[in-house]
């Protein structure tokens, strides 16, 4: 698979205006003869928390026919992130991400399952359920969202199934080590390809410089763009299952062991919150 890394400086909370970057990008991508281009969180918005001006109808979203468009336009599958509008009788939205095909058509949606709650993002944005792994160009994939990374679980789960996992992400600069190492972290723990997508930048109050890059299923890094908008382009092969079955470190995971504990960490919380 050949996939891109578009870091995008979005307008902030112009969707619009982020999108005329963007669609220069994918043309990039396209005539690089990539697969696939990625976008960042909250791809043509910034990270924000105004849900009544950037939020979407989740069924009748602009940003996903836009980017369904243009995927059928250029002949390329896009992935992108964007903030759907509460369902009725619901006062939270949800933050996406969403992937087409080269015929614009949804291949499949993530619901971001850990709102970054020292953001705010919690107080507007509830949490997703569901932890997505599907068939993608001939292989399997995951798809994450910026403070998901910090959550192993969630990359062992995906791993059962899936050798390369897309994270995207507004991570801003001054925590940009914790995303460098956590990213090689997620790839080496699983023994899957990393692929993670931020954007650069300022916006609202923060900085970001990036960092995206691809990791392979050992942790080397195949390419990192920095400091700058730009696609970078990464060609991840499928050695990750041969390395699974040669070095099976899966097999010595003690998984009952982790689900008696943390269930048992639980009853005990329980049981204290009823004695109080």
């Amino acid at each position: 698979m050949r996939a891109a890394l578009g870091q995008l400086d979005m307008v902030w909370e112009d969707k619009e205006a982020s999108m005329i970057r963007a669609e220069k990008m994918i043309g990039e991508a396209a005539r690089a003869g990539a697969d696939v281009i990625i976008f960042p969180e909250m791809s043509f918005t910034g990270f924000s928390m105004n849900l009544d001006r950037i939020g979407e109808p989740a069924e009748q979203s602009f940003t996903v026919e836009k980017m369904g468009t243009l995927a059928r336009k250029y002949q390329i599958a896009i992935g992108f992130g964007w903030a759907a509008l509460p369902n009725s009788g619901e006062t939270k939205g949800t933050n996406r991400f969403t992937l087409v095909d080269q015929q614009g058509d949804r291949v499949t949606e993530y619901i971001k399952i850990h709102p970054f709650s020292f953001g705010g993002e919690a107080d507007r944005f509830q949490r997703g359920e569901q932890i997505v792994s599907v068939p993608f160009l001939g292989r399997n994939i995951s798809l994450f969202i910026c403070y998901d990374l910090r959550f192993p679980e969630l990359f062992q789960i995906a791993a059962e199934q899936s050798d390369i996992i897309f994270v995207i992400a507004n991570w801003p600069g001054i925590r940009s080590s914790h995303w460098q190492t956590l990213l090689r972290a997620r790839a080496i723990e699983t023994q899957s390809y990393l692929v993670g997508v931020n954007c650069f930048g300022s916006r609202d109050g923060d900085s970001y410089s990036g960092d995206s890059m691809a990791v392979d299923s050992i942790g080397n890094i195949l390419g990192m763009i920095s400091g700058r908008e730009g696609v970078l382009i990464c060609d991840l092969d499928d050695r990750a299952w041969n390395l699974r079955k040669k070095f099976a470190t899966r097999l010595d995971r003690q998984e009952d062991l982790y689900r008696d504990y943390f269930r048992g960490k639980r009853r005990a919380a329980e049981t204290a919150w009823r004695l109080r």
